[in-house]
This record gives structure tokens, C-alpha cells and sequence, in this order.
């Protein structure tokens, strides 16, 4: 299951899936979907809120004012005070956030009816059914005053009660008989006592439905009943068109501009055209709490305000009272008077200043996931996990200031949130899926690489596959071969067992040398073996690498070579002395995996491979147990080396010129080894200048001087001898052409 799920056409495929999946949530968009919406457009109101304006005033029923005159509800005798003061101080329009649906019980006929019916108390009942009614007190103040709005609301139970609609809705745009299926229903109204409702010059819908977390956003700007065919405006558009004096309001359907979509586009009264959402609702803007603008209804009542508070305002009256129950919460205030909503809405009326969110606004969304979650998508297989948190993270930083660069520009409400989320959500998943075939590939490596490799270098490689180029490629590299001289005599010495035995001995201490200096094990061939250095991961220090292994080899057969003549005399048996011909060059080649499809090991080949195993020919005749080529030697000039000749080997047409490996970088620096090299290469300077004597001499004596070398040294007294019987030709350049590989 896990190698399936690690085929990256398998991540894309169950990426796709995932996506579909969030773009249908976002369609059913749950309850938790809203939230996560709304808590970002809070945040937006919060930190750039509507700037204040100064069209609006609140007459509140507070605290003092109940402690002034008494509970609620108050006389209406004395509340159609109100709005005639009002109207004396210049107020254009005055909205009761409030509904009058019962007969005031504080009305003088009301209270005669309750008095006992006794003798003595029916002078009483008869001077008090003598006094005027209240609700025809009022009715009669607020039709004085001629710009009040009553407030209506949504009912549970019929009440039959039919809301007067003061004003005419002309509809235009496209369908507009589908108009009404559009439109926030209302089964049931209760509505002002019907005497109020024909006083009042308007009547305006305060119904409010809160979101899931009971906080107001959104208000209904137009409503209607339920089966019926009339519109009714909200308190605050209502109580806008009497203080504008307008008498007619213009809705406009399905829009006039493409993208708005279908449902309702505005409503205009006067010169102020109101967007709405499809539904008939706006977005309220709030610019939050201000004390500012209330004025407690006793100062009113008592006349202790100063008129010019209130000249050319429009009022709402409402209550701030905790008892009387009409605190909401906003996005800027957990607990503000319901009242204050219908203020926020007329001045952001008034100022054009608004919150929408077209319906083009979904498509967009909806849009934004599927691109932004593709990109992520097919981005996913071919990059880091870092790489693509980084770039989702900077995906979801740029939605963010998306959404606010349209809030603050245009009061578009982008939801930049489930985007987010599902950017988030497709990320963890994919990073989970490469987590998966990152593993994967980790082990596929440590099985193919995990024998050949050293635990360093497999470290690096399983940290980053991406340093392994399956199929091959063409890169510098330093090749080494190692034999095994006279391999042949000593083998038939030997029963199968000890043969078996002696080879582990000697390619043991071998390997080790190659793999603890960042060397790869290419193969095992009988008695020798090829490795190379700088693939499958990079090593700037391949040919220093590759000589240092090289040295150690020759070292690591000494105890080798002990524990041999030690069994081998415990065995009553002759012990052949194992030696190794070790040949290194360095250049391009092509190294990959190679092979078939059923069968492939990864591999070099190239000329540079060639050079290297005929060099490692060359070594038994010369006498040495390491030569390098002059490439690698360029590539590792501070190692003990002496040029020996420049040789043209088997199958090659040009002269290399090669060195013997001697030691260390650190041997180069004795005093010793400078005299080695200093006589050495006189010797050599004579040799090709044909001055055979003075060879010859050189010859002699660097052979009394390194007797290890003596093989070398004896080579050269060898071919001065022929030379001197069989001189070589004019222009003769000191090559030597191998007769053998």
C-alpha cells in the first residue's frame, strides 16, 4: 500500500480527489466554514472599522431615564413626547426601535376597568374614563410630528397583524417578477396597534437574525410576509427616506452589470443607491460603540439638551437598558444596544461607504482554491517540503493581503480563509505522501548503494536523493583498480577454503580503505576489484581521496601479509607474499546505472576507466605497487609521487606521462624524499637525453638508495642496455610503448 501511495501520478491523483472534496464543502458550506469567514471579516471590521459619522443620534431609555419616570413601558402619552420634541429641535426623522401592539395599560379607561366596583371608587372610574386615551395621544403627537417610523418585527404565533406600507417600491432589471422568491420571508409580523401604524408616516422591519456565534453582520433591508406579494423596507432605510422626504423606492433586480449575478442587486431611495446581497440583506459597517451619540431620553422628555445636538439628525430611539433586553453583539463590541445597529446602517448609507460580497465573489473563491491548490498539487512530487510550505505559506500570506487590499479599497468581503485551509490541508498531505517516498527512495538507496558506499556518503545520499541521477550521467571521476600479482600460482597452492579465506583477508582491509575515504565499490572481478570516487555524490577531492585510499591499501597488507606466512607456516605450506598492482586516473566518464531491465548495477565506463585499469597493468612491470596518471596527479600535487615514464599503454595511440605513489603529502616535505626526487629526475633527464652512462650511474645508486624501488630502477638499467645495442631513432622523445596491457 505504502509503494503505491509513493507513485507520484498516485499523490497527484489523491491530491485531486482531496480538491474536489474541498471545493464541494466549500459549495455545501458548513456552519464551521462561516465561522472560520466571519472571524476573518471581524478582524477586518476590527482593525479598519467605518469612520464615524455625524448624521445619526439615539434617544436611549437608559438607567436614569427608568429612574426618572418610572418602569417600562412608560405612559405613550409621554413617549409621543419624544418625537414631537424632536421635530421641534430640528430632527428630520425619528425611528422607534421598538413595537406597540398592545393598548397602552397605563391609559386611563385601562385603569378604570380595573378599579373595584364599589360605590366609592365610581366617581373615580367615571372622571377616568372621561381623559383622553393614551394611544390616541400619541397617535395623535406622532402624526403632529409627521416623521416618525414605528418599528415591526417577526412573530412566532399569528398575531394578524398587517404592517402599513407608507411607501411604494418601483422594481426594475431583469426577471422581476421572480422578485419576491428572493426576498427574506416572515411568517408572521407583530406590528404597532393599527390607530399607530395609519398616524405614523412610516413603518420599517427590525427583524435581525444573528449568525451561529449570535453576533449581528448582516441586517434584511427589505422583507415580506410570507405568501404575500408586499415589500417592506427596515426601520433604518425607512426612517433615511422620510428625512430625505422621498416618497418611492427603487429596487433593482437580477442587476444591471453581468457579474452581480442573479437575486437583488440595490435599492435606491432619493439620491442614495444601497447594495444588497441576492437575498435583500447589506452587510452592516460598523465603526463601533461611540457614547457620543446617545442622548438619554430624559434629557429630551425635560428639554435639557441643547437643540443644535440634534438639528438636521436623524434619531432611532432605543433602549440601553440592561432589564428591557435589547443587547447584541457586533463584530467591534461584545455587548452593544440593538438600537445602535440601525444607526451604524443609515450612515453608511448616507456616506456610501458599504460591505458586499457579490456573488462573483464565490466563483472567484472557488477559482483561487482550484488554481492555488493545483499549483501546490503538481508542484508537490517535483520539490522539497520545505520548498512547498515555504511557497504555500507565502500563498496564503498573499490571499491574506488579498482580502484586505479588497476590503480597504472596495469593501469586498473575501473569505481568504478556506482557501487558506485548503492549501494547508492539500500541503499535509502531500508532504506526508513525499515523506512516504522520500523513505521509499531512502531505502531503495541504502540496498543498492548500502555494500558499494561508505556510511558517510550513504548518509548524504539518502539526505538528498536528488544527488542520485538514475540513468546515468557524464562528471569528472578518479578510477582505481587493484589486482592481485601472480594471482594464478598462488591460488593452486591453496585448497578452495583457504583460497576463499585469503581473498576476504585481502579485499577486506581494501574496501575499507576506499569507503573510509568516500570511495564507491563498482565491482568485484575474481582477485580485483574497481571503485571510483565523486559519484553517485559529489566530492571535490576525488583524486586526493582516491591516492589517500591508494597509500592505505598498500600499508593495510603488512598485517595482511603476516597472518598469511603465520598460517601458511602452520600449514607446512610455501607462502607467496600478496602484492597489489593499484592503477588511478582521473577525467569524465559516463557512471549510472547500466545494464537491462531485468538486471543493472550502477557503473562507470568511458577511456577514463580503460587508462585507469591499464595503468594497474603496468605496475608489475615497473616494479611498483601504485601508479597514477599525470590528470590525477595535477589533481593532487602535494602527495610523495615520482614521474616514472611516459608510457603509451595498449590500446591508446598518445603518450601518458605517469608517477609512482609514494606517500603522503607530508612525506613530500622530507628532506629525504626532496633528495629522492631531486636525483630522480636527473636520472630521468639523462635517460631521455640518451646520456646512458650518466644514467645508468643515477640508476645504480637510487636503487642502493630505495631498495623498494630497485624493480623500477633495475627496469631502466634494462632498456639502457638494449639502447646502447640497439640505439633508438632520431627524435626519439623517451616513450615507451607497453607491450603488454
Amino acid at each position: 500500500m505504502v509503494n503505491f501511495l509513493t507513485k507520484r501520478w498516485v499523490q497527484i491523483l489523491l491530491l485531486l480527489m482531496l480538491l474536489a472534496g474541498a471545493v464541494v464543502l466549500r459549495r455545501i458550506d458548513p456552519p464551521v466554514v462561516q465561522k472560520l469567514r466571519y472571524m476573518v471579516f471581524d478582524h477586518y471590521n476590527r482593525e479598519f472599522p467605518r469612520k464615524p459619522g455625524d448624521q445619526t443620534v439615539i434617544i436611549d431609555i437608559d438607567e436614569e431615564s427608568l429612574r426618572r419616570y418610572g418602569q417600562w413601558p412608560w405612559p405613550r402619552s409621554v413617549i409621543g413626547d419624544i418625537p414631537v420634541i424632536l421635530k421641534e429641535m430640528g430632527v428630520k426623522s425619528v425611528g422607534f426601535d421598538m413595537v406597540f401592539a398592545e393598548p397602552d395599560r397605563t391609559s386611563p379607561a385601562v385603569i378604570a376597568k380595573a378599579l373595584p366596583e364599589t360605590e366609592e371608587m365610581a366617581p373615580v372610574r367615571t372622571a377616568l374614563e372621561t381623559l383622553p386615551d393614551n394611544d390616541r395621544v400619541f397617535a395623535e403627537k406622532i402624526e403632529k410630528a409627521g416623521n416618525v417610523v414605528l418599528g415591526f418585527v417577526a412573530a412566532e404565533a399569528d398575531t394578524e397583524a398587517q404592517p402599513p406600507r407608507k411607501a411604494v417600491f418601483d422594481i426594475r432589471g431583469k426577471k422581476t417578477r421572480n422578485v419576491m422568491s428572493f426576498i427574506e420571508k416572515v411568517r408572521h409580523f407583530a406590528a404597532s396597534l393599527e390607530p399607530l401604524g395609519k398616524a405614523a408616516a412610516g413603518a420599517g422591519s427590525f427583524f435581525v437574525k444573528t449568525d451561529t456565534d449570535s453576533v449581528i453582520r448582516r441586517v434584511p433591508i427589505i422583507v415580506a410576509k410570507d405568501g404575500g406579494e408586499t415589500i417592506y423596507p427596515s426601520l433604518s432605510l425607512e426612517t433615511l427616506r422620510l428625512a430625505l422626504g422621498a416618497e418611492r423606492y427603487t429596487l433593482t433586480v437580477y442587476g444591471e452589470v453581468v457579474r452581480e449575478g442573479h437575486g437583488i442587486s440595490s435599492v435606491k431611495v432619493g439620491k442614495y443607491n444601497v447594495p444588497l446581497e441576492n437575498d435583500g440583506w447589506a452587510w452592516v459597517y460598523f465603526t463601533g460603540h461611540r457614547d457620543s451619540i446617545y442622548v438619554p431620553a430624559w434629557q429630551v422628555l425635560t428639554r435639557e439638551i441643547e437643540p443644535e445636538k440634534l438639528e438636521g439628525k436623524i434619531a432611532f430611539v432605543g433602549t440601553s437598558a440592561i432589564g428591557l433586553k435589547d443587547l447584541r453583539s457586533s463584530p467591534l463590541d461584545p455587548i452593544v444596544p440593538g438600537v445602535e445597529v440601525h444607526a451604524e446602517l443609515v450612515e453608511q448609507m448616507l456616506n456610501g461607504e458599504f460591505l458586499r460580497r457579490p456573488q462573483f465573489i464565490d466563483g472567484a473563491e472557488m477559482m483561487a482554491i482550484v488554481v492555488v491548490c493545483l499549483f501546490v498539487i503538481f508542484l508537490s512530487p517535483f520539490i522539497g517540503t520545505a520548498m512547498l510550505g515555504f511557497l504555500s505559506a507565502l500563498l496564503g500570506v498573499a490571499g491574506y493581503f488579498g482580502g484586505l487590499y479588497m476590503y480597504q479599497n472596495f469593501g469586498y468581503l473575501l473569505d481568504p480563509v478556506y482557501p487558506m485551509l485548503s492549501i494547508v490541508f492539500i500541503f499535509i498531505v502531500s508532504a506526508i505522501l513525499t515523506h512516504l517516498r522520500s523513505e521509499k527512495e531512502k531505502r531503495e538507496i541504502r540496498l543498492a548503494f548500502g555494500q558499494y558506499i561508505s556510511p558517510a556518503v550513504l548518509e548524504e545520499l539518502t539526505a538528498n536523493p536528488a544527488k542520485l541521477k538514475l540513468g546515468g550521467e557524464v562528471r569528472e571521476l578518479s578510477v582505481m583498480f587493484t589486482d592481485i600479482r601472480n594471482f594464478t600460482t598462488i591460488s593452486e597452492s591453496m585448497d578452495p577454503g583457504e583460497l576463499i579465506r585469503m581473498m576476504n583477508d585481502f579485499l577486506t582491509p581494501m574496501t575499507s580503505a576506499v569507503l573510509d575515504n568516500r570511495g564507491t565499490i563498482d565491482k568485484y572481478m575474481g582477485d580485483a576489484m574497481m571503485t571510483f570516487w565523486n559519484a553517485p555524490v559529489d566530492d571535490p577531492h576525488h583524486a586526493v581521496n582516491a591516492c589517500k585510499a591508494a597509500l592505505e591499501m598498500v600499508e593495510a597488507l603488512k598485517p595482511v601479509n603476516d597472518e598469511l606466512k603465520l598460517r601458511a607456516d602452520n600449514a607446512g605450506r610455501t607462502f607467496h607474499e600478496l602484492k597489489a598492482g593499484i592503477g588511478v586516473n582521473s577525467g569524465r566518464a559516463s557512471v549510472g546505472n547500466m545494464g537491462s531491465k531485468q538486471r543493472f548495477a550502477y557503473s562507470a565506463l568511458g577511456d577514463t576507466v580503460n587508462l585507469a585499469s591499464r595503468l594497474e597493468g603496468q605496475t608489475k612491470g615497473y616494479g611498483i605497487s601504485v601508479m597514477i596518471s599525470e590528470a590525477t596527479r595535477k589533481q593532487a600535487p602535494d602527495f610523495a609521487a615520482l614521474e616514472i615514464d611516459l608510457l603509451t599503454v595498449k590500446g591508446r595511440t598518445e603518450p601518458e606521462r605517469v608517477f609512482t605513489l609514494l606517500g603522503t603529502q607530508e612525506e613530500a616535505q622530507t628532506e629525504g624524499f626532496k633528495k629522492l626526487a631531486e636525483q630522480h629526475a636527473q636520472m630521468l633527464a639523462a635517460y631521455r637525453a640518451m646520456s646512458w652512462d650518466k644514467a645508468m650511474e643515477q640508476a645504480a645508486a637510487l636503487a642502493a638508495l630505495r631498495p623498494d624501488l630497485a624493480g623500477l630502477y633495475g627496469l631502466y638499467k634494462t632498456r639502457i642496455g638494449e639502447y646502447r645495442q640497439n640505439p633508438p631513432p632520431a627524435g626519439w622523445d623517451g616513450v615507451w610503448i607497453a607491450k603488454s596491457k
